[in-house]
């Protein structure tokens, strides 16, 4: 049976779930997803400060205050920021204050250092001010009982900072998942060994784990496993005692040596498909002991493609994202496409952003094997099948990383 991609992307979304919630110290919350609403317990900021160095004044002192008029009024004193202001304005006074110093009681506004000029214990005033003005108000960005931060929102720098000023120190998350990572095959070297005739290096193993490490995940390296069923079936169940989830490389096609199939058949409820796409045309997924096991075909660009288009989709609901797939946006090809096959192409491109729009350009020959595709390229295009696409015609693609 051969799957659309919409079908194989449904069972697999529909299989996974959200992993239980962890406290974090919000130094470690960076790209983890809140599992609670956040509700502010003090506001910010807590009390009226200048949001200028200047002096604070009576805005009603100034109001007639020029250049070539200036307003003379006496300094009471002098207000750092994280001190406690010791006197109460009158008029006809100010006091000299920093940014983020408390406003002394009787002031209602800040005229700024600049429009001013100190003369011993005075202070020339060129520049009227209103009410308000240069002042920063309690609670003016956020009030004690807000809703700050609903649940599913995505931290980010802003968020872990926001959080700090609010003196929230831990904060329940959803947890990113841990995944371990295998390569199988008799043909695969890893890195450092001589590669003797017959033997390709392991190139699938480090792909994968960059991307986890892209997303945010924990990897666990199985390194390479042979085609031996029993190294494999030891080695998966160990991986298996130590992740959320499990990738294995190769092993999934009809091949005579291909037997993770028979492996994970015994391990769990695996379902082998073809999925109607080039490439990743063969798959596995399926579900052992409640954990998701995804099986990429051996060749590279597939493997890298097939993780990037229903992997990562799935690890990120399992992180607790509600937004799984990268995304959509339209591009102009620069070539003529045929697509004369039953299945959707994704094509390696390098897209470029002028006035505007998205073109793209082929990244060369685009076999399964060609991993030097994926190195010049920024994106994927989608070609549907039996689709015939000319230069200068618009497609749908997706960036690898964040758009231009």
């Amino acid at each position: 049976m051969i799957l659309t991609v919409q079908q194989a992307e449904d069972r697999i979304l529909s299989a996974v779930s959200v992993l239980e919630p962890e406290n974090r110290h919000i130094s470690d919350s960076l790209g983890c997803v809140l599992a609670q609403d956040l509700y502010a317990q003090e506001c910010l900021p807590p009390f009226r400060n200048s949001s200028m160095d200047g002096f604070a004044v009576m805005s009603k002192d100034v109001q007639l205050a020029r250049i070539d008029q200036p307003v003379q009024l006496s300094v009471n004193e002098i207000i750092p920021a994280g001190n406690v202001p010791k006197l109460i304005l009158q008029s006809g006074q100010a006091a000299k204050i920093m940014t983020g110093a408390m406003l002394p009681d009787g002031a209602d506004s800040v005229v700024m250092v600049e429009d001013t000029e100190s003369i011993s214990e005075y202070v020339k005033v060129f520049q009227s001010v209103n009410s308000l003005e240069n002042v920063r108000l309690p609670g003016e960005s956020v009030k004690t009982g807000d809703l700050v931060m609903p649940k599913g929102k995505l931290i980010r720098a802003q968020e872990v900072a926001m959080m700090a000023a609010l003196n929230v120190q831990e904060i329940l998350v959803f947890r990113l998942p841990t995944v371990a990572v295998i390569s199988t095959g008799d043909e695969l070297a890893d890195l450092g060994s001589n590669l003797s005739p017959g033997k390709i290096r392991d190139s699938n193993r480090y792909g994968i784990m960059a991307q986890l490490q892209e997303m945010g995940c924990q990897s666990i390296d199985l390194g390479i496993c042979g085609d031996k069923e029993k190294n494999i079936e030891e080695t998966l169940l160990d991986g298996l005692l130590k992740a959320d989830a499990l990738i294995t490389s190769g092993g999934v096609s009809v091949g005579e040596y291909d037997v993770v199939k028979s492996v994970l058949s015994r391990l769990g409820q695996i379902n082998f498909w073809r999925v109607a796409m080039k490439p990743g045309k063969p798959q596995a997924f399926g579900l052992v002991d409640g954990k998701p096991i995804f099986g990429l075909p051996g060749n590279p660009v597939s493997s890298l493609t097939v993780f990037e288009l229903f992997v990562r989709p799935a690890l990120r609901k399992m992180a607790g994202f509600s937004a799984l797939k990268r995304p959509i946006f339209q591009t102009t090809l620069n070539q003529d496409v045929v697509n004369n096959t039953d299945r959707v192409n994704y094509m390696r491109v390098l897209v470029e952003k002028r006035e505007g729009k998205y073109y793209a350009k082929v990244t060369g020959p685009q076999g399964s094997g060609i991993l030097y595709s994926l190195v010049l390229a920024n994106g994927l295009v989608v070609i549907p099948a039996n689709t015939r696409v000319k230069a200068g015609e618009s497609v749908e693609m997706q960036f690898f990383e964040d758009a231009l």
